[in-house]
């Protein structure tokens, strides 16, 4: 993330057409008085997104002006190992997303607090997935939800398998405890925060297919072959990745992510091509960090 957010054309294209659609829809219903009254509704509807992106500026250059908590370090070092081995820029690029992230991001707590410990280890997660992209700002996450426990689908605590669920809309939900857990072990590639942040970097409009985004039609082709390779290796029983992978496209993808930051060396070793994929997709190299 950058101290000034990329997209000023798009938000000044979007305040242009709040303006216009005021005018419009104004002397469409009231002639001149309505254009007037509508014009000055799209001029506050554009005048808040202006205001908006100010500010979300001068936060970020506060934050930037002060160093990294020591606290926060102290946390991150002692509960993320790969936090530990991050290059140093790319360490200082980590640190500076995840207060960005804290700042930014609605993280609550149903039924159990939401503390700051928790808080950097849902920023911690998301981070870890966009640090290699300097202008990647999670704007489709509208919210994170903290549950006390394991739920069910029909959102029931203690009375499910569910660590995780990432929802076409923008809100994810994560179990605290299990959250936890997936910092305390950190390769036995199992993840439910890079897991579901996968996810949600996978929503295509209102759906998931397993496609990270943004990839020319040659990768996309050459990702969809080497999926299906990947996933016939989980069913055999021949691959380092997690089973849960073979589900579905979606859920590979998830599990390709969670198994390349947890267990890069093993991915490198085992299945160089996919490693290769990813380390070109994320512009990151952590089997080389373990080095």
């Amino acid at each position: 993330m950058r101290v000034d957010p990329p997209g000023q054309w798009f938000e000044s294209m979007l305040a242009a057409i709040a303006l216009a659609t005021g005018l419009g829809f104004g002397a469409r219903i009231g002639g001149v008085g309505g254009a007037l009254v509508g014009g000055a509704m799209g001029a506050g509807a554009a005048f808040f997104l202006r205001r908006n992106r100010r500010h979300k500026q001068a936060r970020r250059r506060e934050i930037v002006s002060k160093p990294f908590p020591e606290s926060w370090e102290s946390f991150l070092r002692k509960h993320y190992s790969l936090y530990a081995r991050l290059p140093a820029e790319i360490r200082h690029r980590f640190e500076t997303d995840v207060a960005f992230f804290i700042a930014e991001q609605r993280i609550t707590g149903i039924g159990t607090e939401a503390s700051e410990e928790l808080k950097l280890l849902v920023a911690a997660s998301a981070v870890t997935l966009s640090v290699g992209w300097p202008d990647y700002e999670w704007d489709q996450l509208a919210e994170v939800l903290l549950y006390p426990d394991n739920f069910d689908r029909d959102y029931q605590f203690g009375r499910g398998e569910l660590a995780g669920m990432a929802h076409p809309w923008g809100t994810l939900i994560l179990s605290a405890p299990s959250l936890l857990k997936s910092f305390e072990i950190p390769d036995d590639g199992y993840h439910v925060g890079l897991h579901e942040f996968a996810h949600l970097l996978d929503r295509e409009g209102v759906h998931f297919d397993g496609t990270p985004p943004g990839l020319d039609s040659e990768r996309t082709e050459q990702w969809t072959v080497l999926q299906q390779k990947e996933m016939n290796l989980l069913r055999d029983g021949r691959s380092v990745l997690d089973p849960y992978g073979a589900e579905n496209c979606s859920e590979f993808l998830a599990v390709a992510v969670e198994g390349f930051f947890e267990r890069s060396a093993d991915l490198e070793r085992h299945h160089p091509e996919l490693y290769q994929l990813l380390s070109w997709y994320f512009a990151l190299d952590p089997a080389s960090w373990e080095r």
